[in-house]
C-alpha cells in the first residue's frame, strides 16, 4: 500500500510535533497500556528462597527517570526530593508488609533534569511466606507534591517442597564481578536488574538474567534445565539444555544469551526442570521484549524493515530500497532514505526516523492481534501515519451495535475521522471506509 504524496507530506510534517500533542479521551476510552514512551516510573519483582526455612525473599526493583521528578535550583545545581513506598498485599488486599524510602537526586545542570536516558534503579527486600501477592509501589515527588503508582502481581511459588523448584527470573541490564559491597550483589556477582525487561537495542546484543534452582527435600540425581524462547509470531527461536551436576545444593547462575540476530518484538522464555525420562518437576514462563528500532530492524530483517515504511514511501522510494541486495547497498539505501527526511534539522539522531519507529513500537504493543503485528493492522496504520489521536470515542458495550471506536484528528488539513469496528467481539478492530478519514 503506497500513500499519496499529499498524505506522505502530512506524515513527515507531523512526525516530530505530534509526539507532544495532548489527547482528549472520550467515554471509557482507548487508553493504551504503554504510553508514548517508556514509563518514567517502572517496577518489577522477583522472589527467591530465603535463608529462613519456609520463607521466601522478595526483591522489588524500581526505576525512576530523572525527568519524572521536579527540581529546585540550589547553589550546587538542581535537587529533586522523592519518596517511594512499597506495599505488599496478600489475600483480599490485606497488607502484609511495607517499606518507605526517602531520597534526593542532585544534578549539576538543568539539562540533566530533562535528559530522557538518565535514571535511578533501587531495590527493596522483604522476607515473606510463599503466597499470592500484589505489590504496589507509589512514587511521591516531594517537590511537586504529586504521586504515581505502579502495581504488579506475583503468583505463589513454593521453594521448600519435596521436588526441585525454580526461582523466578531476574532480568539484568548488567552482570559483572562484585568489586564492592552493594545491595545488588549475588554470589560474587553484581547484578543490576532490567526493570522494564527490554533488551536488544542498537548497542545491546545480550539477554542477561539470573536464576536459582532449589533441590527439594528428596534430591534427584539427574536434573536438567531446559530453556526455550518464543517470539510472538515466529514461534521457537532458541533452545538449550543445561545438565546440573550437583542437584543436592542450591544452583545459582547468571546467564547471557546472544540476541543479536533475533528479530525485535515480544518474547516468552519458558524454563523447565526435568528429571529422568523427561519427568517434569517445575516450570515457569517469563515475558521480555527485544527493542524495535530502525537499526535493529535493518540489521535483522531488511525486507520487513522496508515494508514497515510503506505508510510514507512513494513507489519509487520503495523500489530503490528493494533493489539493494548486499548489506553494503542496503545500508547505503537505508541511510539515504532517512537522511532525505531529516534535511531540516540535520540532527545525527534523526528525530524523524526515531519518531516513526516509536510509532511502530507503540502499534505493536497496543494493536497486535493473535499473530498479526500491530503495525500491519488498521489502527496501527492510522497511528503510524497520523500519530496520537486528539480524541478517541470508545463504544465497547452498545447493545444494538458491534463494539467500535472513532479516532479524531483536528490538526490535520483537512481534519480526519477514522472508524474501527470489532466485527466479532474479539478485540480485532478493523478500519472502515473512508480509509483516508476524509468525508466521514
Amino acid at each position: 500500500m503506497y500513500m499519496s504524496p499529499k498524505i506522505t507530506a502530512v506524515v513527515v510534517g507531523l512526525a516530530i510535533v505530534s509526539a507532544a500533542a495532548t489527547a482528549a479521551w472520550g467515554q471509557t476510552g482507548y487508553r493504551p497500556k504503554n504510553e508514548l514512551r517508556e514509563a518514567r516510573f517502572a517496577v518489577d519483582g522477583v522472589d527467591f528462597r530465603s535463608d529462613t526455612a519456609g520463607m521466601n525473599r522478595l526483591e522489588v526493583y524500581y526505576k525512576i527517570f530523572n525527568d519524572a521528578l521536579s527540581y529546585v535550583k540550589t547553589d550546587s545545581g538542581y535537587t529533586a526530593r522523592y519518596e517511594v513506598a512499597v506495599v505488599v498485599e496478600g489475600d483480599k488486599g490485606r497488607q502484609i508488609a511495607a517499606q518507605t524510602k526517602s531520597n534526593q537526586l542532585q544534578v549539576a545542570s538543568f539539562a540533566e533534569t530533562r535528559r530522557p536516558g538518565d535514571f535511578i534503579i533501587n531495590v527493596v527486600t522483604f522476607t515473606l511466606p510463599s503466597q499470592d501477592i500484589t505489590v504496589r509501589a507509589i512514587l511521591t515527588d516531594l517537590v511537586a507534591q504529586n504521586s504515581q503508582e505502579e502495581k504488579i502481581s506475583l503468583k505463589k511459588r513454593e521453594y521448600w517442597g519435596k521436588y526441585p523448584a525454580l526461582s523466578r527470573v531476574e532480568f539484568a541490564r548488567d552482570i559483572s564481578p562484585m568489586t564492592t559491597e552493594s545491595k545488588f550483589n549475588k554470589e560474587g556477582m553484581r547484578i543490576i536488574p532490567s526493570v522494564n525487561r527490554m533488551f536488544g537495542g542498537d548497542d545491546d546484543s545480550l539477554l542477561q538474567f539470573y536464576q536459582e534452582l532449589y533441590p527439594g527435600a528428596s534430591p534427584e540425581k539427574h536434573i536438567k534445565i531446559v530453556t526455550r524462547i518464543y517470539h510472538r509470531t515466529r514461534g521457537t527461536v532458541y533452545a538449550d539444555t543445561i545438565e546440573v551436576n550437583e542437584p543436592a545444593s542450591v544452583w545459582r547462575r547468571p546467564r547471557r544469551l546472544d540476541v543479536f540476530r533475533l528479530a525485535p518484538g515480544d518474547y516468552e522464555m519458558e524454563i523447565r526442570v526435568e528429571g529422568r525420562r523427561g519427568r517434569l518437576f517445575d516450570h515457569l514462563t517469563e515475558a521480555f521484549e527485544l527493542e524495535l528500532t530502525a537499526e535493529t530492524m535493518w540489521r535483522n530483517d531488511y525486507a520487513t524493515a522496508v515494508e514497515m515504511l510503506k505508510y510514507i514511501t512513494t513507489k519509487g522510494e520503495a523500489d530503490a530500497l528493494k533493489k539493494a541486495k548486499t548489506p553494503e547497498e542496503q545500508r547505503a539505501a537505508w541511510d539515504a532514505f532517512w537522511t532525505a527526511r531529516d534535511q531540516e534539522t540535520h540532527d545525527p539522531e534523526n528525530p524523524t526516523k526515531e519518531e516513526y519507529f516509536r510509532r511502530v513500537r507503540h502499534a505493536n504493543r497496543n494493536f497486535s492481534y493473535m499473530k498479526r503485528e500491530g503495525w500491519r493492522t488498521g489502527r496501527g496504520m492510522v497511528y503510524i501515519t497520523y500519530g496520537e489521536p486528539e480524541e478517541v470515542q470508545d463504544f465497547p458495550f452498545e447493545l444494538a451495535t458491534k463494539p467500535y471506536q472513532i479516532w479524531r484528528y483536528y490538526r490535520t488539513i483537512p481534519a480526519r475521522n477514522f472508524l474501527f469496528v470489532d466485527e466479532w467481539g474479539d478485540g480485532n478492530y478493523e478500519l472502515q471506509p473512508p480509509y483516508d478519514g476524509v468525508g466521514f
